[in-house]
């Protein structure tokens, strides 16, 4: 009958270790079970592999040799079991998220399914909100955040861009086709996080590939109602409180909910770029996975 592989294991360890006790402790073996193994492995083989004084052994010329042929056989099985145990692990934990609430629901969401259906020892703690979290102290593992980066600190890699169109309700369109551009500042608007009751708000119409080739207008417009929410936005404007300018996720929703007309369709605001963040780039290996699948989805969806 040939020698147990897990006999001979033992065995290597205790040479490399060079103490029964160590070698016990780096198996996670009671020290009891790694002396009868090597008393074991010295009956299957008929010979004495070790010289045992007190505390201490020796090996002797038998198992110096038989220790020079099995070690490297010994690393390369460990080696391989190591190697598929990385392979078969599937990471496990909770993913902290935050990201405004209107692209959460709108973007992420779906997105978010596709990747628990994916992974499923992976959980996901998703924190909707317009304020910007600080990632470090609200232990937030990664952000979403449609907005200039004014934070040094963080790591950021592009998702997409935000693309603001104008829209007004389809019931109460009023003069949906003026002639001119300039004509809006004559028409109520819904203003978003406005100083007042006007604002000013930039918009281009792109006429070639070239962004020099792009021409582009102040408006200074006004309205009664000013909120800091885009669904808050999208829902006044599509009942009637006027023209709104708001991200083209909301203006699609509405459109195919014939809620919402668009207008000057040439013409939108590219306010910011859409980014993933995080405050350090040491990610654990669930973190790295979501963001390169969110990094493959909005490359499919498009601009937001």
């Amino acid at each position: 009958m040939p020698p147990s592989a897990d006999n001979i294991a033992t065995f290597v360890e205790v040479v490399r270790r060079q103490s029964l006790s160590a070698a016990a402790r780096s198996l996670g073996l009671p020290k009891s079970t790694v002396s009868r193994r090597l008393v074991r492995l010295e009956e299957e083989l008929h010979s004495q592999l070790l010289q045992r004084e007190s505390h201490k052994f020796a090996l002797t010329a038998v198992g110096r040799r038989f220790y020079g042929q099995v070690v490297a056989a010994v690393d390369a099985l460990e080696l391989a079991v190591t190697q598929l145990e990385q392979q078969n692990h599937e990471p496990r934990g909770t993913i902290r998220l935050t990201a405004p609430p209107d692209l959460g629901r709108m973007v992420l969401a779906p997105m978010f399914v596709a990747f628990l259906e994916r992974h499923a020892d992976i959980s996901l703690d998703v924190v909707l909100t317009n304020r910007t979290v600080d990632l470090v102290q609200e232990g937030i593992d990664v952000a979403v955040r449609a907005s200039r980066l004014s934070e040094g600190s963080l790591i950021a890699r592009k998702l997409c861009e935000a693309e603001l169109q104008l829209a007004v309700s389809k019931e109460r369109p009023g003069d949906s086709e003026p002639s001119n551009i300039r004509s809006l500042e004559q028409r109520p608007f819904v203003l978003h996080r406005a100083t007042g009751s006007s604002q000013v708000i930039k918009l281009e119409r792109a006429h070639g590939a070239s962004r020099a080739q792009r021409k582009s207008v102040e408006l200074t417009v006004s309205g009664r109602v000013n909120v800091d929410d885009y669904a808050a936005l999208a829902e006044l404007v599509a009942a009637g409180q006027g023209v709104g300018l708001m991200p083209a996720i909301h203006v699609r929703d509405g459109v195919s909910a014939g809620r919402l007309v668009r207008v000057f369709p040439e013409w939108s605001s590219r306010a910011a770029h859409v980014y993933l963040v995080y405050a350090t780039r040491q990610q654990p290996e669930r973190v790295r996975l979501l963001s390169e699948f969110l990094l493959a989805s909005f490359a499919s969806h498009g601009n937001v």
